[in-house]
């Protein structure tokens, strides 16, 4: 039986106690980001509808019922226009970031390009993070990666920062929010994150490092800086999830793993219905519980890590939807609606 979820009502400070040991880490997904950018199913239509002949258009309700998952959607749009995966990633570029280029000037739009797609702060100028700020307050301002931000850069500033952010978005907007927020309260001109994209993107010792685990789309018309591109860590096409999911030792698997070990996780924005990240979770679990049986530990229900979602309409329903991670160790942490992201990892760190 699984542990009870966590309600924000009553919420209890679990993460500010493992700050001198475990330490906690953040796992992000698509979620966060809406709802400004495209969900999944989104993504396909803008792609069917824009570049397929009108003979060819599906409505996305009709083929949400087929059964297909989105990722293979999106293969078979690449299939149908038969594009080479450079030219398929500035499309799936365009449709990402339109809903951000769309409603902000150029001036606007070379700031959030610039602070994007950065591996270092300082060369960012007073007058691009002014800008930027305008673009928050007027189109990211009430996403889920905003109000994360904020806490985050908190923590920080209350030593209780995390240990290690994964993200398991195309885009780097949560990225580009913390270095916003932390650059506005530096005492130095140094970053605080590592942006790791491969297994050859140098890491510092005293930096978060924020783990790109699905790639990250580049901004098309941006300048590529040499050594890290990450377009072959990229999972929109069901063809690179299905290369992940047979690679027990991959680079996304590697790093997830070791950070689900090593300290408590936090996810937010993510289904935690992707077969390869609970095909993770239930390994890394089932060895812990054996590792308690081996020493003669008598434990049924440990949880390490925790899932922040909406309550769902129905008792039962949130009955059934803690026990279906019970077994990859994960517990419910509720809120009511999701602005209430920010309040919840607030009251979980104690803050």
């Amino acid at each position: 039986m699984a542990k009870k979820g966590l309600d924000i009502s009553t919420m209890q400070t679990v993460l500010r106690d493992v700050k001198d040991s475990s330490g906690w880490s953040l796992c992000v997904g698509a979620g966060t980001s809406m709802p400004v950018l495209p969900g999944w199913f989104s993504l396909v239509e803008k792609l069917i509808n824009k570049n397929c002949s009108s003979k060819e258009i599906i409505d996305i309700d009709i083929y949400r019922k087929m059964g297909f998952s989105a990722d293979a959607m999106i293969q078979a749009v690449r299939n149908r226009l038969d594009v080479k995966d450079n030219e398929f990633i500035k499309m799936l570029s365009e449709e990402v970031y339109a809903p951000i280029k769309d409603n902000v000037d150029l001036s606007e739009w070379k700031a959030f390009v610039k602070v994007h797609e950065a591996f270092t702060l300082a060369g960012i100028r007073d007058e691009e993070w002014k800008k930027f700020k305008g673009i928050i307050d007027k189109v990211l301002n009430n996403t889920s990666a905003n109000m994360l931000a904020e806490v985050v850069i908190e923590s920080i500033s209350n030593e209780l920062s995390p240990k290690a952010i994964l993200t398991f978005n195309g885009e780097a907007i949560f990225l580009a929010l913390l270095n916003y927020y932390y650059w506005m309260n530096r005492i130095n001109n140094k970053n605080k994150f590592d942006r790791i994209v491969n297994g050859i993107t140098s890491r510092h010792i005293n930096r978060i490092p924020y783990i790109h685990c699905h790639g990250v789309l580049p901004i098309n018309g941006a300048k590529m800086r040499k050594g890290h591109n990450a377009n072959d860590k990229l999972v929109f096409l069901e063809e690179s999830y299905l290369q992940l999911a047979n690679s027990p030792m991959s680079w996304q698997a590697i790093n997830f793993i070791e950070n689900c070990m090593q300290s408590k996780m936090v996810f937010v924005g993510v289904s935690l219905s992707d077969a390869n990240m609970r095909r993770w979770l239930g390994w890394i679990h089932s060895n812990k519980m054996d590792e308690f049986r081996i020493n003669g530990f008598d434990c049924r229900d440990a949880t390490e890590h925790f899932w922040i979602n909406r309550k769902p309409k129905t008792d039962v329903e949130k009955i059934w939807m803690e026990e279906s991670v019970a077994h990859l160790g994960v517990r419910l942490v509720w809120i009511d609606e999701w602005n209430q992201v920010g309040e919840a990892l607030k009251k979980m760190l104690g803050l």
